[in-house]
């Protein structure tokens, strides 16, 4: 498992383990992926002027926070987590500075639709917790879905 995706600034192979949907309800979305990465690229314009606009701050916003996990057959599952994820550089690595926008920005971020969304990818399609579902089920208009056990 890797903390953070190859876009990310994060140095240094921290590691950490994903958080798996906090219920016994999951579905799964057929082709949902695209769909999120329709949305995440319409996102990273604005959050690349904001972090251009903060950038003597030493802090970085990322809209998505990807980690990895090696499953035990050899694949690997991707875990995102959607919302605004703040980072600070100390030396040359970046460190997770957490959800909460520092005291020391001044500047509002961006919104983020998906915001509080969180999917684990298996290939096209992404699982997601019910409650998920529900909360960003227009997205997801016009796409097959079903109960995940």
């Amino acid at each position: 498992m890797v903390a953070c995706d190859e876009q990310s600034p994060a140095q240094g192979g921290e590691k950490e383990e994903p958080n798996e949907p906090p219920s016994d309800c999951r579905i799964i979305v057929y082709n949902g992926r695209r769909v999120l990465d329709e949305i995440t690229d319409k996102v990273k314009e604005p959050f690349y002027e904001y972090n251009t606009l903060i950038s003597k701050t030493g802090y970085y916003l990322k809209p998505v926070h990807k980690v990895y996990k090696k499953l035990p057959d050899g694949r690997t599952r991707i875990y995102e987590y959607y919302g605004r994820y703040w980072w600070r550089k100390e030396g040359k690595r970046w460190i997770y500075a957490g959800h909460v926008k520092p005291r020391k920005i001044r500047v509002d971020p961006p919104d983020h639709p998906l915001d509080g969304l969180s999917i684990i990818i298996e290939g096209e399609d992404i699982i997601l917790d019910c409650r998920d579902f529900e909360r960003f089920r227009e997205y997801f208009k016009g796409l097959k879905f079903e109960r995940y056990y």
